[in-house]
C-alpha cells in the first residue's frame, strides 16, 4: 500500500513538472506552426488567429518558440505569441521568456522529428532535414539584457512576407469559436521572404 501511494506521488509530482514547463498563450495573427526553427521547414498547419498555444520553450535569442497546438508540435514566430499579462495582452517578445517562465531549448532535428513526427508525410524526407543547417533568423536582434522598454525590437522590424505585421497596443484576443485544427491550411511559403533562400536549400 505504501508502495502504491509513493508512485501515485511520484506520478502527480512528474506531472506537475511536465505542466510548469507549458505556458498557456494564443496567437495574435494566423501563423504557420514548422517542423523547425526556419521557414525552409515543412508546415505542420495555420494556427488561427487567437487559438491557444502552450509555449514549451523558445530559442535563446527569443526568435522563435516550440509550442503545442491541437495536440500537435511545432516552431511559431515569438512576436506572433501573446499572453494575459497584469490586465492587459502582451506579446512575449516585449517582456520575455523569464517573465513566463519560459524555459530556453535548443533544436536538435533529430531528436525533435523522432520524438513528435514519426508517421508525419514529411517524416519520410527526414534525412534532409537532419541535416539541414538552422540559420540565425533574418532580421531578428537578440533581447537586450536586463529590463525591457515594451516594442523595443519594432525598430526596423519587417513582418515575414505574406503576413501582416503583429499587433500593436491595445489589441485584444478576438472572440471566436475555436474549432480550428492542423491541415486546415497549410500555407508553408506565406512566412517566408524572396531572399531567405538558403545557399544549401537543394529544392
Amino acid at each position: 500500500m505504501r508502495i502504491r501511494r509513493s508512485a501515485a506521488i511520484f506520478a502527480a509530482f512528474l506531472a506537475l513538472g511536465s505542466a510548469a514547463q507549458a505556458s498557456p498563450g494564443f496567437t495574435s495573427a494566423n501563423v504557420n506552426m514548422r517542423t523547425g526553427p526556419d521557414t525552409e521547414f515543412p508546415s505542420v498547419g495555420v494556427i488561427p488567429e487567437g487559438d491557444p498555444v502552450d509555449v514549451r520553450g523558445c530559442l535563446r535569442d527569443e526568435s522563435w518558440c516550440d509550442v503545442l497546438w491541437g495536440g500537435n508540435r511545432g516552431w511559431v514566430y515569438s512576436e506572433y505569441l501573446g499572453f494575459d499579462y497584469r490586465g492587459q495582452t502582451t506579446l512575449l517578445p516585449d517582456v520575455g521568456i523569464a517573465a513566463f517562465g519560459i524555459p530556453v531549448v535548443a533544436f536538435v532535428a533529430s531528436d525533435y522529428w523522432n520524438r513528435y513526427y514519426v508517421g508525419r508525410p514529411w517524416y519520410a524526407d527526414r534525412q534532409r532535414w537532419f541535416g539541414f543547417k538552422v540559420y540565425a533568423r533574418p532580421g531578428w536582434r537578440p533581447p537586450p539584457p536586463g529590463p525591457r522598454a515594451p516594442g523595443w525590437w519594432r525598430s526596423g522590424y519587417r513582418a515575414p512576407s505574406g503576413m501582416k505585421p503583429p499587433p500593436g497596443p491595445g489589441w485584444h484576443r478576438p472572440d471566436r469559436p475555436r474549432n480550428a485544427g492542423p491541415g486546415r491550411d497549410d500555407r508553408r511559403h506565406d512566412d517566408r521572404r524572396p531572399n531567405d533562400r538558403r545557399p544549401d536549400d537543394r529544392r
